[in-house]
């Protein structure tokens, strides 16, 4: 089966369009989602809405991210900065009673028999950045499966290995690894609406079960559209002047 993989949209919805527009167009049966659909973008109602389309179709197994969980979760108030904490309760009061019980109740880890999702880590599935050969053999007993499934860094990266030793890469380009056999593999697709690798197209992937490969995914999107919502909204300077720059 070939699952679309995505992970922070927040709130942008045209870079959410051109993402799952791009893996149907891919083959996508289904979804795999790492968390935050709202922060930082201008448009959190309607990423959720179209979020939730896919979940009431029972296509999409999807986690809590940090931004998401900021309601849930009081205490999340503190770690983070300033605008982005205002940013981000700007996201959750636009939101419909019905889209706030979607991320409310999102899960924070989802595990299975194939892989397990998690926004951060299976130690700290909310706040952790997952990102280091340490945290990969601190942590390779705590997930089932042979992929881990993360977001939160806004970085499209991969991690392989044994319980003894792994490997990093980062995805800098459009790429298709080949999983192989007898190796754990901790996988990132990047960000789909504010990538931080200095590459601002949309990020994301489409892991294929049977063919045993994870293809990293960048798309472009109408990114001017994106900022003059923001600047409509009254977002910070910094986070439209930022966007194109992928950071």
């Amino acid at each position: 089966m070939k699952y679309g993989v995505f992970s922070d949209v927040h709130g942008n919805l045209e870079a959410f369009q051109v993402a799952l527009a791009r893996l149907k167009k891919e083959g996508a049966e289904k979804y795999i989602f790492c968390g935050d659909l709202v922060g930082y973008g201008p448009d959190p109602e309607a990423c959720v809405k179209l979020y939730s389309e896919l979940a009431d179709k029972g296509l999409v197994v999807g986690v809590k991210g940090n931004h998401d969980a900021l309601r849930t979760h009081p205490e999340l108030q503190s770690y983070f900065h300033l605008e982005a904490l205002r940013v981000g309760n700007w996201s959750l009061d636009q939101l419909s009673e019905a889209s706030l019980r979607c991320i409310s109740f999102l899960p924070e880890i989802v595990p299975g028999k194939e892989f397990t999702v998690v926004h951060g880590s299976p130690r700290d599935p909310i706040k952790e950045y997952f990102a280091t050969r340490e945290q990969y053999h601190d942590l390779y007993t705590r997930w089932t499966g042979d992929i881990l499934f993360v977001g939160h860094t806004h970085i499209a990266a991969y991690i392989k290995g044994n319980a003894e030793i792994c490997e990093i890469h980062a995805t800098t380009q459009p790429q298709t690894i080949t999983l192989q056999e007898g190796l754990r593999y901790v996988i990132n697709p990047g960000s789909v609406g504010r990538p931080r690798d200095y590459d601002a197209r949309a990020a994301f992937g489409v892991w294929d079960s049977k063919a045993k490969t994870f293809s990293f995914i960048r798309e472009k999107y109408d990114l001017a559209k994106t900022q003059d919502k923001m600047r409509a909204a009254g977002l910070p300077d910094f986070l439209i002047a930022s966007l194109p720059l992928g950071m």
